[in-house]
């Protein structure tokens, strides 16, 4: 059964906690990852993508906006961390305070820089489906543009059920947007580059309940509205207005992705 806290939680709007301001040593911080990965694999044109200064910046507040699910003295694992940026955002933010884990098809070694930094348990995959861990080990599960990869959805997400702790924490970014404007401009005028598997908020809230899965908050990853309430200066108080601001004119709804953070359940 749902608690009555678990029902309050929930949020499909979208209106995070988060400011919309971007701290400055995780910004520098990012930014000096990918300069010194850059100069030992200068040809990487995904590196360059994901460390341009938009990329830098939108990682960031994705961050910021899951960071308030987190907690320091937890086992944590970056599920397809690829280059695993945000396991050292989480290792910048929490110290040696969590136990952090990761995983990827690729070997730590491709991205030394990043791993070195993060310094998390690294496992390198090698099934598409199973992981390597024991059941009900994790506190929290993060993936960042990794379930719209997998060979099968739904099972990937069964499997990040067995290895969540009962009540444990499921936070996935990057999700594509099948009203994306960026994902059809790929799909059907440059015909590249494209997601073979794109979703929506009502599809995502019931392929997570049918994995076990009950969300806590599922929105569009663009934060348009509250990076203008921060940049016009706004005061905590009167943050609220972005949310308002963002039901009246959904701009968010053809951002590129979604992103959700939902409770590992024992039952519905």
């Amino acid at each position: 059964m749902m608690n009555n806290a678990t029902a309050t939680a929930l949020n499909l709007g979208g209106r995070g906690s988060w400011s919309g301001r971007v701290p400055r040593s995780l910004h520098d911080l990012l930014e000096n990852l990918y300069r010194r990965q850059a100069a030992l694999d200068p040809n990487n044109a995904y590196l360059r993508e994901q460390g341009s200064p938009a990329g830098v910046v939108n990682r960031i507040r994705t961050f910021q906006w899951y960071r308030p699910f987190l907690a320091s003295s937890q086992t944590i694992l970056d599920w397809g961390c690829q280059h695993a940026p945000d396991s050292c955002l989480l290792r910048a933010s929490f110290g040696d305070s969590i136990n952090l884990h990761s995983c990827d098809f690729v070997e730590a070694a491709q991205y030394p820089v990043f791993h070195e930094f993060a310094r998390s348990t690294h496992v390198r995959l090698d099934d598409p489906i199973v992981l390597p861990y024991a059941s009900n080990y994790f506190d929290v599960v993060i993936g960042s543009g990794v379930l719209e990869h997998t060979a099968m959805d739904y099972e990937s997400l069964k499997q990040l059920h067995r290895v969540l702790k009962p009540h444990g924490t499921l936070i996935v970014s990057y999700l594509p947007n099948w009203l994306s404007v960026h994902e059809w401009m790929r799909r059907e005028v440059r015909k590249e580059n494209f997601h073979l598997r794109l979703y929506g908020i009502s599809e995502t809230v019931q392929l997570l309940k049918r994995s076990g899965f009950y969300p806590l908050e599922v929105r569009y990853n663009t934060f348009f509205w509250e990076r203008l309430a921060a940049m016009v200066g706004l005061q905590e108080w009167q943050r609220g207005v972005s949310s308002v601001l963002g039901r009246c004119l959904p701009l968010q709804v053809f951002s590129s992705t979604l992103c959700f953070v939902a409770r590992k359940m024992g039952g519905m």
